[in-house]
């Protein structure tokens, strides 16, 4: 006689393949959420730093990508990539993206200079690691809002601005220090100093 047939569900292989076809479907899952979530957060940085490009300059920014096809052309010599802002056909400055090494990491930022390349308009910290409270200070407003107007150079050569206690009246080559973060504030200053004598190599006449 023979044997009464099993129903798959039964067997011993189905706990496999049912466990496979789970797997493959909840993959399939995450894979078309984890892509659509990484559209999302790369449009959400590209908007964050073309904001960011428009603010160095004080532009308009209620319609970010509006505004920045507007106000901002991006160029290209030998690989390095800058920004030239323009106001009503009148180029108003350059941006730089700048990096540097922190005490507990690196720090990416934006640095705006006028159109002669005689001083700082802007810089704008994009990325930092520093301590919250002392180092993580260099992103406060603050800290940053000194460097405008600042001049890139002291005599022929690129400045280096020197750090004076926080509560000092800094001078035009000074700027004044987070307190309890000379070394944060220390790596800012040497990042400006060091990229902007890269700046001048690389776009030499063209700046």
């Amino acid at each position: 006689m023979d044997k009464e047939k099993k129903l798959f569900s039964e067997t011993r292989v189905y706990p496999v393949v049912f466990m496979i076809i789970v797997a493959l479907l909840f993959g399939t899952i995450l894979a078309v959420f984890y892509h659509s979530t990484i559209e999302r957060v790369e449009l959400s940085e590209e908007l964050r730093f073309k904001q960011s490009v428009l603010s160095l300059f004080s532009l308009p920014f209620d319609d970010v990508i509006e505004s920045y096809e507007k106000h901002i052309i991006e160029q290209e010599k030998d690989g390095y990539k800058y920004y030239v802002a323009y106001s009503d056909e009148e180029k108003i400055g350059y941006c730089f993206i700048v990096h540097g090494a922190g005490l507990w990491g690196s720090i990416t930022c934006l640095v705006g200079v006028d159109p002669e390349f005689d001083q700082l308009i802007a810089i704008h910290i994009l990325n930092q690691s520093e301590t919250p409270g002392l180092g993580g200070r260099i992103s406060e407003p603050t800290f940053q809002e000194q460097f405008a107007g600042k001049p890139i150079f002291e005599g022929e050569e690129v400045i280096n601005y020197r750090l004076v206690p926080e509560k000092d009246a800094a001078k035009e080559t000074e700027i004044n220090q987070i307190t309890g973060a000379t070394a944060s504030s220390k790596a800012i200053v040497d990042m400006l100093t060091d990229n902007l004598k890269k700046i001048i190599e690389i776009l030499g006449d063209q700046i």
